[in-house]
């Protein structure tokens, strides 16, 4: 969520719908050593997946969430071209998952298509010296701006994950290390756009997944982004909305950290419907930026004292990033496993290794 300018132009969030309890995190605490704040991060990322974290009174956070203002004031230039002009962007699934996503391309939860815009920026493109991409000129022009949300919002993301690295037992830098700024990467940064729908259609814009990679920060203004409590029945009752709150971005753990982690992280199945109440008729826009692992790297179970080791007997993971990333998109595409809420298992609980 940046900065109040956005918020000023929506309706307040309401109050009488089912909330989820995300827990809010201090950047600057967390900047500052404090060890309850960071027992606290390691927790929310446990039992469950997400965590608001307040970017407020740290100077870092407040120049990351100018930032994605800025990415936001873009993201509309971009979107205001419209959807005929932006099929000239068209990403290539699943090939190229970078560039112009039209609506009506995915379907949902409920069978029906789905209702959300995007447009991913890859970063090794943006932070590259030579981009061979085609992207509309308000990217092109823009690209300074772009170049210092993506080294900004990973910087951020990094010190999370230094914090990471000490409660699970690893050395300071390890998980940064999988996903690192100078190896190429399917990290990026997503715009995305659902116009107002029907209320009474009650529609999914984006349907029930979780994040294939290590990490993401999201920031959004309009509601509509749910997530499913851990243990709780895959029905429309039971999805709670995530609140919206100046000044915080959303931050949710990744399949591959739940893997490296043998299922210590959590990553959890959140989704995008209608905005609730008088939000229903606002353009809803958001920013995603989704740090994947380096291209060649492994997704190997890493090893700690409070990591579970492999079960006896079980084969190891051996499968590259890339090589496990499609394998998991495959298994889904065939319909062999649904997307579903991983992780969290309590320390000392080990999961056996899925080796098809």
């Amino acid at each position: 969520m940046p900065t109040a300018k956005y918020f000023k132009e929506c309706p307040e969030f309401p109050s009488d719908v089912p909330i989820a309890d995300i827990p809010t995190i201090s950047y600057l605490k967390l900047q500052g050593g404090s060890a309850k704040e960071s027992e606290n991060l390691y927790e929310a990322c446990r039992e469950q997946g997400f965590l608001l974290l307040d970017l407020r009174d740290s100077e870092e956070g407040e120049k990351l969430l100018k930032d994605a203002e800025t990415m936001f004031d873009i993201s509309v230039d971009i979107f205001n071209l419209g959807p005929e002009a932006l099929m000239d962007y068209k990403l290539n699934m699943p090939k190229d998952l970078n560039g112009y996503k039209p609506a009506g391309v995915l379907k949902t939860d409920d069978g029906k298509m789905d209702a959300m815009e995007l447009y991913t920026l890859s970063r090794d493109e943006v932070l590259g010296d030579d981009s061979t991409r085609r992207d509309p000129e308000e990217f092109k022009s823009h690209r300074e701006e772009c170049k210092q949300f993506f080294l900004r919002a990973h910087e951020v993301l990094s010190q999370l994950m230094l914090h990471l690295d000490k409660h699970l037992g690893l050395e300071p830098g390890t998980l940064s290390s999988l996903s690192p700024l100078d190896k190429p990467s399917a990290t990026s940064l997503r715009l995305l756009m659902a116009r107002p729908q029907p209320v009474d259609d009650k529609i999914i814009s984006l349907g029930g997944h979780t994040d294939i990679g290590t990490i993401a920060m999201l920031f959004h203004v309009v509601g509509g982004f749910q997530v499913l409590p851990a243990g709780a029945e895959n029905i429309n009752a039971n999805w709670k909305y995530v609140r919206t709150v100046p000044g915080c971005a959303l931050i949710n753990i990744g399949d591959s950290l739940v893997e490296w982690t043998g299922d210590l992280l959590r990553s959890n199945l959140h989704r995008v419907v209608t905005p609730p109440g008088k939000q229903a008729n606002c353009v809803r826009r958001s920013l995603a930026y989704l740090i994947r692992p380096d291209h060649n790297g492994s997704m190997r179970r890493l090893k700690s004292s409070v990591i579970p080791p492999v079960p006896e007997g079980t084969e190891e993971e051996t499968r590259s990033v890339d090589e496990w990333a499609a394998w998991r998109a495959q298994e889904i595409i065939e319909g062999k496993v649904k997307p579903q809420t991983r992780g969290g298992n309590p320390v000392g609980m080990s999961k056996a290794v899925n080796v098809h």
